[in-house]
């Protein structure tokens, strides 16, 4: 097994384009500055972009989908020109439409972006915040990540997966939360995930969609799909808008507190079991 089995990108690129990041300075093209991804054991950037997913076992074990590690990489997207299409209420002139990045919100943290009409400036009536989310991984690729830069082999292959369990625990509460502060001020915030995350939040939490441009719609999922086969004009592979579905945040929050409780039976079980 090679490296790029498990990198699709590395510090932008094609993984099997990039062993020597380096050389570039470690700038991450999407945000035109260092890279700020740790690794284990190390100071230096870690400047993974995606990993490949595997499905299977053994001789039946095969590359699923890569899967989106660093939120950055979302920033290739078309997230204002999809905001304004499937989210944005209200006309608009394009040319005064602006998107900022990493906004204060309170005491709860940063909104990672905000796009906004400019038009009627000192007043900004019309505003649309983003949320962008990547998944982290259990275990470690740090031997993969070694290996890539000296261009050998793998002597074994890694041991890792994706924490979903995180991810629906930490970021599901946070998009609560600024959900309903923008539902006070009538305003949208859009979480910008893959969409293999979103398959799994749908999975696990059971909410009502609405339309993402309903006045009552305070959160839109816009979930992308990373396609390995296609390339942009600038050579990255190519994000696609894959669906984009809305909900409220209190119907998001009944859904998270309120999931189908465990067996009863199974839970007396586990406890007899430790007398």
């Amino acid at each position: 097994m090679k490296s790029t089995d498990i990198f699709l990108e590395i510090l932008g690129c094609p993984s099997e384009e990039m062993h020597e990041p380096v050389n570039a300075g470690y700038i991450c093209p999407y945000t035109s500055d260092r890279c700020s991804k740790r690794g284990h054991g190390t100071n230096d950037p870690f400047p993974v972009c995606s990993i490949w997913k595997y499905t299977g076992a053994r001789e039946n074990r095969r590359k699923d989908r890569p899967v989106i590690v660093c939120p950055k990489r979302f920033y290739t997207a078309d997230i204002v020109g999809d905001i304004l299409e499937h989210v944005w209420v209200g006309p608009y002139e394009r040319n005064k439409i602006n998107a900022v990045r990493e906004i204060k919100m309170g005491k709860i943290g940063n909104v990672d972006m905000v796009v906004c009409d400019t038009s009627n400036l000192p007043a900004l009536d019309n505003f649309v915040s983003v949320e962008l989310q990547a998944i982290d991984i259990t275990g470690t690729v740090s031997d993969v990540y070694t290996s890539h830069l000296s261009q050998t082999d793998l002597i074994r292959s890694p041991k890792y997966n994706f924490n979903t369990a995180n991810v629906h625990k930490r970021y599901l509460t946070q998009l609560i939360k600024k959900g309903y502060f923008h539902s006070t001020w009538r305003k949208k915030i859009v979480a910008v995930i893959q969409d293999v995350l979103f398959e799994s939040i749908r999975e696990r939490v059971r909410f009502a969609a609405t339309n993402p441009k309903d006045e009552n719609t305070s959160i839109v999922f816009m979930s992308y799909t990373l396609d390995p086969t296609e390339t942009d004009e600038e050579g990255y592979y190519r994000l696609k808008l894959k669906e984009v579905v809305g909900t409220e945040h209190s119907v998001l929050m009944n859904a998270v507190v309120y999931e189908t409780p465990p067996s009863k039976d199974l839970f007396v079980a586990a406890i007899k079991r430790q007398l």
